[in-house]
Formats: C-alpha cells, structure tokens, sequence
C-alpha cells in the first residue's frame, strides 16, 4: 500500500466505518434510488454495453465492501457532454459521457471512479448534510428538478469532482491514491485526470488562484495529486484497448458539443480523434461539423485569455442565444472573414471524409449544409442528391427533398437572370 504520509499531511474528515442513518436522512437513500429511474425514463442513461461494461467492471474492481446495509455501489453512464462524475450516498455513481470522451485509458478512469467510490465509502455525502453545508449544485446534471428530486440534488450530485470543498475534495483524492496502488492500475493517471478537466477549450472558466479556496482548484489539485503518486510505480497501460470501446461514445460527445454550441471543445476532440484514427472517415466528418460549428469565431488560445476575458465571454453566452451572437459577428469584416475561412475548411475536411470512403452517406448532408452557408446553391444540391440516394430511408429526407426543392427555386431564378 502506498503510504501518503511522506507527500504532506492528509485531511480526514470522512467516516469509513458504518454511519447509521437518522430518521430524517433515508429520505436521501430514496431520492437517490428514484434518480436513477428518473435518468432511465428520461432516456439519459448511455446503454452502450461495451461502454457501461466497461465502467461497471473497473469500477468493482475498485470499489470496497459495503459497511452499510443502504449502499451497494452500481456504476452508470449519463448522456452528458460536460466533463464530470458524481455519486450518491446510496452507492449510485455516474459518470458523463463528456468525461468518458476526454479520458485516454483505463488508469485514468479508474482513478476517477476511486475518486467517486471514496466520496460514498466515507459518507460524505451524509456528513455535508449534517454539518449543513448544503449546496444545491443540479446544474451540473439535470436542471429544474425539484421536490424528491431535489434533496438527491443538494447532497448526492455534490459528490462530484466539482462538488465539495477542500477537505473532503482532499481526502478523496488522497484515498483514491491508495486504491489505485492497491489495485491493478496506474495511480500516476489520477493527476492526468485533473489536468484533463483543467482544460477550458471555450475560455469560459475564470482561474481560482489557490487549493484553500471553497472549490479546489483543478490545477492546484493536479500539482498536488501528482506529489502524491511521485515514488509510486508505474504500471502498463493499453490505450489501444480503452479506445476501442469507447469510440462511438467520442463521436456522439463532439457531435453533443456541436449541438450544444461548444465548438471548440468539439474541435479539439475531434482533433484528437483524428490524430489516432487518420484513415477513418466517421472521424473526418465530426472534425468537418466542428470547423462548421465555429462560424465566426476565431480559433482560440484559452491560456492566453485573462480572468477578465473569461468572465466576459460567459455573460455573452449567458445573454445571448447562439444566433443573436452569429448575427453579431456576422456584422462585422473580421466576423465575416472568419466565417468563410472556417466554412471554407470544413469543406476541405468533409472532402478528406469522402475520399477515405465515398459512399458514408452523413458526410453528404455536412456537406451540402456547408455549401448553403457559403452560398453555393449548386454543390449544396449536388450533395443533397447524393446523400438522398446513399440514404432512402434517413430520417431527416423529407427535409433534405424540401431544402433540395428550395434550392433548385434559386438556381432556376440564377438562369433566368443569366438569360435575361
């Protein structure tokens, strides 16, 4: 067992022997039990059996007995790009989807799950409730839930990486140490994980200076952590391996990022992507939606971005909606420039996508979406065709057939133009 002792002095606010419950506390073993059903009927837990099998079997080979009759730990994946986990008192834990995407081993999710199991074998979601610390932090999962939901919410969905403050965020990465070198992987990948969520691809998250803070500071955490595994032995990771289960569920993320109006986090993902998988043409075609989704925007540094910059950047998002902010940029040269440029090279990835394979209908539909944002009513039809044929049965033809109907009215009014 890796002694923690010699990488500074750890906090110990937890209890890790039985914690019997008060009356007004099983309450909070009900809700939890309840959320999950609510996640099932609301078609936001991820079913993909090589992924949650995956989850599942690092997460009992990490997890300990249970010293409460209340707790039996089950692991989850929630269909949620941001990049977190939680658990719940009764043994519950979620992970996200976002989180998932951005991991590169099993190490690094097993010292996430460590992290997660350590929160419920010290209760501390049960202590926070009885030293009144509650937050209500649901944000971070599922919005404008209330009544049962919502004491799960305030005491459960804390338990994150996010959620608690120093001490028990401390001992939780301490203990995760432990079971880490107890265990069969590599405790170096818990920093890694924290330098992971420490990546801010939007600019939107302002720095907090110090560990001391009421939330730990994700950086200072990963200086931290990283001390703490510094005389630990390293042990073999197979990326290969974790990759393979968990690539679909990268590119649902990036396109989740797409859709949520994240785009350079989605850029960087499917950056990433393609750097493992250079010949795979799924891959070419998140990258390509990524540069489409950018619009506007300029590629960014986020390091580069000073508190002040951040700040401003969140109350903009917060203020406007996606197409106020299109419409705004738009009216300006570089706003226009930018968005030729990136429209531009998400033509030129699409193209890549359809020389690896010419007959992968989605990249069609890109395609000709891309075309009529740059006002090329000609390639925008020609790739419209194309995707119809490669796909007779899409959902989404009978808007394909109506945006080809629309564009065909525009091309036939060009020639009589032409003619006239």
């Amino acid at each position: 067992m890796l002694c923690l002792a010699t990488a500074g002095e750890a906090l110990a606010a937890g209890r890790y022997e039985p914690v019997p419950l008060e009356d007004d506390e099983w309450h909070l073993i009900e809700s939890s039990q309840e959320l999950e059903a609510y996640f099932r009927e609301q078609s936001l837990l991820h079913g993909d059996e090589d992924v949650v099998g995956l989850v599942r079997r690092v997460g009992a080979a990490l997890a300990p007995a249970p010293v409460d009759d209340y707790v039996e730990y089950r692991f989850f994946v929630l269909r949620d790009p941001s990049p977190n986990a939680f658990a719940l008192p009764n043994g519950h834990v979620y992970v996200h989807t976002g989180m998932l995407a951005r991991l590169e081993d099993e190490s690094q999710l097993a010292a996430l799950l460590a992290h997660e199991i350590n929160h419920v074998a010290g209760h501390h979601g049960i202590l926070n409730q009885r030293t009144a610390t509650r937050r209500t932090i649901a944000a971070l999962v599922v919005g404008g839930l209330g009544g049962v939901w919502g004491s799960a919410v305030s005491v459960g969905l804390q338990a994150s990486v996010y959620g608690f403050g120093r001490d028990l965020e401390q001992e939780a990465d301490d203990r995760a140490v432990v079971l880490l070198a107890d265990g069969p992987y590599d405790p170096h990948a818990l920093p890694e994980v924290f330098d992971i969520l420490g990546r801010d691809y939007e600019g939107l998250n302002p720095r907090v200076p110090t560990i001391w803070s009421t939330h730990p500071e994700i950086r200072a955490r990963a200086e931290r952590s990283r001390a703490l595994v510094q005389d630990a032995p390293r042990r073999p990771r197979d990326p290969q391996a974790f990759d393979a289960a968990i690539f679909a569920l990268r590119l649902l993320t990036i396109r989740d990022y797409v859709q949520d109006d994240y785009p350079h986090t989605a850029l960087a993902l499917a950056e990433s992507l393609v750097a493992r998988y250079p010949n795979d043409a799924r891959v070419h075609h998140v990258l390509g939606d990524a540069w489409a989704a950018l619009g506007p925007q300029r590629r960014l540094d986020p390091d580069e971005l000073s508190n002040a910059d951040k700040r401003r950047n969140l109350r903009e998002r917060v203020r406007r909606t996606r197409e106020q902010r299109l419409e705004e940029a738009l009216e300006t040269e570089e706003g226009r420039a930018a968005y030729a440029e990136n429209l531009a090279r998400a033509a030129e990835v699409l193209g890549r996508a359809i020389a690896l394979d010419s007959e992968f209908a989605p990249v069609y539909r890109s395609l000709g979406e891309v075309h009529e944002r740059l006002n090329q009513p000609r390639d925008a039809a020609a790739a419209y065709v194309k995707y119809a044929r490669l796909a007779p049965d899409a959902p989404d033809r009978a808007l394909v057939v109506d945006r080809l109907r629309k564009l065909t009215e525009v091309l036939k009014t060009e020639e009589e133009d032409d003619d006239g």
